[in-house]
């Protein structure tokens, strides 16, 4: 089957999600955007496409006690999307990666062999257009899905291999409402391996995931601009014996005024006696006054702060990396992790034509402890088509006389439809 697997990936054409690339983007760019659907949209007639992507990262890391210069991994996906109908489409994508560590201090080398690095089917699904004669969209399989921003549950180009889910989903217009249903499979919480008939111990409830929602644009005040208003509501039942079901109530409000953008979520979570919030406010300008500069087409401004409590909890179905530092030291729980305040400010700019860069400061506080850090990145559009990213972060961690020294460089190749 890997033989065949690797034949194919050598005979396809692959397209590039440039969502890797962009990795020093803000996270509201990162988490939405292709994250819910296949790397390839159906061309609208019959027949198949067939794309992907390829992406080759090193990581170099010191703490004057540890470095690892030597990390060099890779990823390939092969994605084919079925035009079965006008009306309806099929999707299978492979994902064969190397092992990398996600905030720890070195990497082990993977292997494509590995089991759990080998090549993988990790997405299928079908989707069908009208299916119940309501003018609504229905899917059912795996495949990436966010919430919201992601910040709750999601997934996240940052991985080398993404988070995927099962189950159905269902979307329709509504008007302009665009309303939104899931129902995704959590942990196997049904009658056990041995037991014949439910039991205390074995019959633990249901295991679903259920999310609903939907995403107006409220256009109706010129001044205000268009406002995108998405409220979503979560309820988890996957939670194990004796323990209560999960509930979140949360939204996103994105807009733009006065050449300020913004971007504001809040998510309450409801479990039995617990109760927990978690928040997140983030602006950007465009500065025009950096034009001016020689050498410099553009740039901009952002600022952001977050806050989480310490009973507050995500889905566990979340990939949020580098949300706070290219040096990822929140891993896959991102800003929402639980008992964490983050404070950033970041200054990009454009100095050439097919080139961006970044300057960006971080304060991170966790329990009783905490880091700053400062980013400075660079993307570039090489011959080729090949994208380009490379990110330096210096990180000083509280009461430590330790500083950590993270670099990134990430090339993706993008051929395909």
């Amino acid at each position: 089957m890997k033989v065949r697997l690797i034949n194919l990936a050598a005979l396809a054409a692959v397209a590039l999600s440039t969502q890797g690339v962009a990795q020093q983007n803000d996270s509201l760019e990162r988490a939405l955007a292709d994250l819910n659907s296949g790397l390839t949209a159906p061309d609208g007639g019959h027949g198949v496409a067939i794309g992907g992507d390829f992406r080759a990262r090193n990581r170099w890391f010191s703490n004057d006690m540890y470095t690892n210069n030597r990390d060099v991994d890779t990823r390939a996906r092969l994605t084919f999307t079925f035009n079965v109908t006008e009306d309806s489409t099929a999707f299978i994508g492979f994902n064969g990666r190397e092992s990398w560590g996600d905030g720890g201090f070195g990497t082990t080398p993977g292997q494509f062999d590995d089991p759990s690095d080998e090549i993988q089917l990790t997405r299928a699904w079908v989707a069908v257009d009208n299916l119940f004669g309501d003018g609504g969209t229905s899917k059912i399989g795996r495949d990436y899905y966010t919430v919201g921003s992601g910040r709750l549950h999601g997934t996240d180009e940052w991985d080398n291999r993404p988070a995927t889910q099962s189950g159905i989903w269902y979307n329709h217009p509504a008007g302009g409402l665009n309303i939104h249903f899931a129902m995704l499979n959590g942990i196997e919480n049904g009658y056990g391996s041995t037991a014949p008939v439910p039991t205390a111990l074995t019959d633990n409830g249901d295991d679903m995931v259920y999310i609903a929602g939907f995403d107006w644009v409220f256009d109706m005040v010129e001044e205000l601009g268009p406002i995108h208003i998405a409220p979503y509501w979560i309820r988890n039942e996957n939670t194990g014996a004796g323990m209560e079901f999960q509930t979140w109530l949360g939204a996103q409000i994105t807009g733009e005024l006065m050449g300020f953008g913004y971007d504001a979520e809040y998510a309450s979570l409801d479990q039995g006696s617990t109760s927990g919030d978690a928040w997140y406010l983030g602006t950007s300008i465009d500065l025009d006054a950096l034009a001016s500069l020689p050498g410099i087409e553009d740039g901009n401004l952002s600022i952001a702060l977050s806050g989480a409590d310490a009973s507050f909890a995500t889905t566990g179905a979340v990939k949020y990396h580098d949300v706070a530092g290219f040096s990822d030291r929140l891993g896959a729980g991102g800003i929402w992790t639980a008992d964490t305040d983050t404070f950033q400010v970041g200054l990009g700019f454009s100095p050439a034509e097919n080139w961006t860069g970044r300057i960006a400061f971080y304060d991170v506080e966790i329990g009783g402890s905490g880091w700053t850090e400062i980013d400075v990145s660079v993307g570039h559009e090489f011959n080729g088509n090949v994208q380009g990213w490379f990110g330096y972060a210096v990180t000083d961690l509280d009461n430590v006389s330790v500083t950590e020294d993270t670099f990134w460089a990430v090339l993706d190749l993008a051929f395909g439809n």
